[in-house]
Order: structure tokens, then sequence, then C-alpha cells
């Protein structure tokens, strides 16, 4: 016996609502819930802060499971060259390490900090090309914990 199948209407939505979106976003991790029960994304920052409570530079992302993940690190242009990028990003990674990752993720453009994270032992794993249109974006990982140690 076949089962009706309800009447569907495809949209498109060039700005699609917050709610749609977060529905699309939590259905996913539903599913891959199934096959890491035991898995939680746990969000992370650093941030330092000038003395009158002006953000200086600042790092965030998130752990989850052996992968740290690095978002945002931001040293405000009138603090680079001073040691602060270094600074965060040694503190984000430690940060990382005590919670069990061995090996951090980023992407970064061309125009940003990948000299910057390769001098930090960071090792391009893959260029994604015309991004967005003209760039390139590159994707590269840091191992936190050696293999043989863990």
């Amino acid at each position: 016996m076949k089962t009706k199948r309800a009447a569907m209407k495809l949209r498109v939505f060039d700005a699609p609502q917050p709610q749609l979106v977060e529905t699309l976003r939590a259905r996913i991790r539903d599913f891959n819930r199934q096959h890491w029960p035991e898995v939680t994304r746990k969000p992370l920052a650093v941030a330092v802060h000038s003395d009158d409570g002006e953000l200086l530079g600042g790092a965030s992302g998130s752990s989850f499971g052996h992968w740290l993940q690095l978002d945002w690190l931001w040293v405000d242009p009138a603090m680079q060259g001073q040691g602060l990028g270094q600074q965060l990003l040694v503190e984000f990674e430690r940060q990382g390490h005590q919670r069990g990752c061995r090996w951090c993720l980023l992407d970064t453009l061309e125009f940003q900090a990948k000299p910057f994270y390769q001098k930090w032992g960071y090792q391009e794993v893959w260029q994604q090309q015309a991004y967005p249109l003209t760039g390139q974006r590159s994707y590269l990982v840091k191992t936190l914990i050696d293999d043989a140690v863990v």
C-alpha cells in the first residue's frame, strides 16, 4: 500500500528568517548527535583589555572533541607588532589543549595572517581558490598534542 504524500511547495528565500536557519542547523545537529552522542561544542574566547576596559585584542572559537577551531583572532592595529597576537594565540591553544584538543583548525584570507600562523607552527592543508571572487582562503592546522604522547 502506498502512503499518500503531503502536498509540497518549494520556496526560495533571499532573506531567510533566522528561525528557519536555526531550525535547519538544529536538525542537522540532532542528526549528528546520533553518531557522536558524547561530543559537545564548547565555546572559547580569550581577550586583552586596556586598564580603562577598551578591547585591544581577542580570539574566539570552540572546542569539539579532539579539535579546537579558531574562528576569529583580532588585534587592534595600534597594538600590532608587539606580540599581542602571539599571546592570544598561545593562550587560546593552551586552553584547547587543556580541554583535550589534539589539533587546531583555522582559516585565513590571502591578505590576512597566513604567514603569522605559519610562523607559529600551522600547516596549510587546503586552499579555496576564487574566494569569494578572485581571492584565496587557506585552511591551516596545527598539532597541539602529539599522538605519540597521548
